[in-house]
Parts: C-alpha cells; structure tokens; sequence
C-alpha cells in the first residue's frame, strides 16, 4: 500500500457518522503537529509509527469441538497495515487528552518512538501468539 491509500484508510477508520470531511481534517491537522514535533515529514512520520505497530502474526480465537483455541495466523501486509490503524485509533480514542488531535498527536508521537500503548498492544498480540503456535497444526 503506497501512503495515500493508507491515509485513506486511516481517514475512513476515524470518520464516525458519515463525516468524512471532519475526519480528514482531524487526521492532516495530527500529521502535521506530530511532524512538525518530532522533525520529520509527514511521510517519514507515517513509515516511522507503522513500521513501530504493525504486527507480523495474528491470534485468531477457532472453535474445534467445544472447546477454543487462540491460534496464530500469518497475516499480509495489508492486514498488518489495517490492524496497526485499528489499533492506533483505538488506543488513542482511550487516552485522556482534551481533544481528539491532541491524543491522536500524542499517540503518534508514542508510537514513531516506539513506545505507549499501541506498541504494547502489538506486543501483546505477538506474545499472545507466541504462547499458543503449538496449535497452529489446527489451521
């Protein structure tokens, strides 16, 4: 995906109610704080935080009989690419910031310094994965 199919994406994940020209709005005034804070441009800044979040595997919950497994999968580039939006907004929607910018620039930051809780949340899910590939075989 080239960046501005992925700020399309990003766009269309943090548009609520249909208002698309307020979502985009939110997302370049964030880009260009972010950048402007960390001295990149916004291109740098948005390889930088993907490259920090985007996970490599997903654990995905299978139900094999009556009992639930957590099994990991590979997962495309792309999918990493949405994963790592979805998590990043949901994370910053979380946060206590007054305004959504302000979490959204903060959350960026964080994540382009490879830390904060989208970064965790990543971990989180490696690790999830890790601790269940003996039962990948139930792919």
């Amino acid at each position: 995906m080239n960046n501005k199919e992925i700020i399309k994406k990003f766009t269309n994940l943090i548009m609520r109610h249909g208002k698309k020209s307020v979502a985009s709005k939110v997302l370049n005034l964030s880009l260009v704080k972010a950048s402007e804070q960390l001295g990149l441009t916004e291109d740098q800044l948005l390889i930088q935080f993907l490259d920090n979040v985007k996970p490599s595997i997903d654990a995905r919950s299978k139900r094999v009989g009556s009992t639930s497994y957590v099994i990991p999968y590979a997962i495309t580039n792309e999918q990493s690419i949405s994963l790592a939006l979805k998590i990043l907004i949901k994370v910053a929607r979380e946060r206590k910031e007054k305004s959504f910018v302000d979490r959204l620039v903060n959350e960026l930051i964080d994540a382009s310094n490879n830390r904060g809780a989208s970064v965790r949340k990543k971990n989180e899910i490696h690790k999830l994965a890790e601790l269940n590939k003996s039962f990948a075989f139930f792919r």
